[in-house]
């Protein structure tokens, strides 16, 4: 079992093989390198699942703080990324030296008393 669960919201998904929207390309294209990075550096210590409104609707309508965001702030509130079920990010794709920094935050807080 992975350590570290993340469940990506995007907008928009041209198809389940990878992120794609309109208006963000290159930061979804960049958002996919950073995932493969993770996986390679992670393995099975990691696993990720990304959910798009365009194809995904009842996803997002079971997570209620994803629909408090879609009602107050519409698309312009994704993406959302969770890390082991806690919103990590908001708004916009996370780098990798971000990203590395809430696993380990998530890490460092399940290994606390």
């Amino acid at each position: 079992m992975a350590r570290f669960n993340l469940e990506i919201f995007v907008p928009y998904m041209e198809c389940p093989c990878g992120l794609s929207s309109p208006e963000q390309d290159r930061q979804a294209e960049n958002f996919q390198t950073v995932l493969q990075a993770l996986k390679d550096k992670y393995r099975e210590d990691i696993s990720y699942m990304i959910f798009a409104l365009n194809l995904h609707l009842q996803s997002f309508r079971s997570r209620p703080e994803l629909a408090a965001i879609l009602q107050e702030e519409g698309k312009k509130g994704l993406p959302v990324v969770f890390i082991n079920g806690r919103q990590a990010f908001k708004a916009r794709y996370p780098g990798l030296n971000e990203l590395e920094a809430a696993l380990s935050s998530v890490y460092e807080s399940h290994e606390q008393p």
